[in-house]
């Protein structure tokens, strides 16, 4: 582990945090009839709290960095929406839930982390062991202070506190968001027979959206730390019994990625049309 542990520098900037946070709150002005109590809850949580709050605890897991709950909430919003749309496109069932349903549910996913009101209740606190830090990367731990819960049930625990309403589809995401990556999600996710089966795709949404995320903020942490080699394993190609021109050749290499890419997704595409315009 120690090897794959480097010592770059991956941080957000004071005017990127202060930026995000602007936006941040002038969300809740979204949640019409809501927003005041919104308001007051970021308020008890404190402002200084909001702003610096961590999106984790281990630097390889996601925006463990001064600031990266909000920026990570900012982007799990921008992620639903356009996932949303893509759902919509691919022709999926969107109609039993509202878009502001989707994007309060982003927006408050992760609400847990930010602990409770009051003086020494925030979720995660830097980690005082050296060691720990430096092999494991662990720069935040949880708070003992504080009760042992799970985030999703913090989350919806601090709405309630501050009466603030939840539809059935907004308490749904925000309680399921970790898909099967959670275990008590099972008797809401899971079912052997059709009046069991999962009505709304609003948290299937929200879950995408949080992976998307989370891995994009891996790959941003990787890009400062060069601590995973994500270099393709190999070079390969593959062909078909299809005539030369439609064949497709792949070449691999990480440091020209994007532009092969781009080709070999053209070709790909080209092929699929002439496949499917011929049909």
């Amino acid at each position: 582990m120690k090897d794959t542990l480097k010592t770059g520098k991956y941080e957000l900037s004071a005017e990127v945090i202060q930026s995000n946070y602007k936006k941040f709150m002038s969300l809740c002005k979204l949640f019409k009839g809501r927003t005041e109590q919104l308001e007051q809850m970021y308020d008890g949580l404190t402002e200084e709290r909001v702003l610096f709050a961590p999106g984790s605890s281990y630097n390889y897991f996601h925006n463990a960095i001064v600031g990266g709950y909000v920026d990570h909430v900012l982007r799990v919003i921008d992620f639903a929406k356009k996932e949303y749309d893509h759902f919509k496109a691919l022709g999926l069932y969107t109609d039993n839930f509202t878009v502001e349903e989707l994007l309060f549910a982003a927006m408050h996913h992760d609400l847990g982390k930010l602990g409770y009101p009051g003086q020494g209740k925030e979720h995660y606190v830097p980690c005082k062991s050296d060691w720990h830090i430096k092999n494991q990367g662990k720069i935040y731990e949880k708070n003992e202070n504080i009760p042992n819960m799970p985030i999703q049930d913090t989350s919806l625990f601090l709405l309630q506190t501050y009466g603030i309403p939840l539809t059935f589809n907004e308490y749904f995401a925000i309680k399921t968001h970790d898909g099967l990556y959670d275990d008590t999600n099972k008797p809401f996710l899971v079912s052997w027979n059709i009046s069991g089966k999962q009505r709304s795709n609003i948290s299937n949404i929200l879950h995408n959206a949080d992976m998307a995320a989370a891995r994009y903020e891996f790959e941003q942490w990787n890009e400062h730390t060069n601590s995973l080699n994500l270099d393709r394993l190999e070079d390969s190609s593959f062909s078909s019994n299809v005539t030369e021109s439609k064949q497709i050749v792949v070449r691999s290499s990480y440091k020209n990625k994007k532009t092969e890419t781009d080709t070999r997704w053209k070709d790909l595409s080209s092929s699929f049309n002439e496949t499917f315009s011929s049909k």
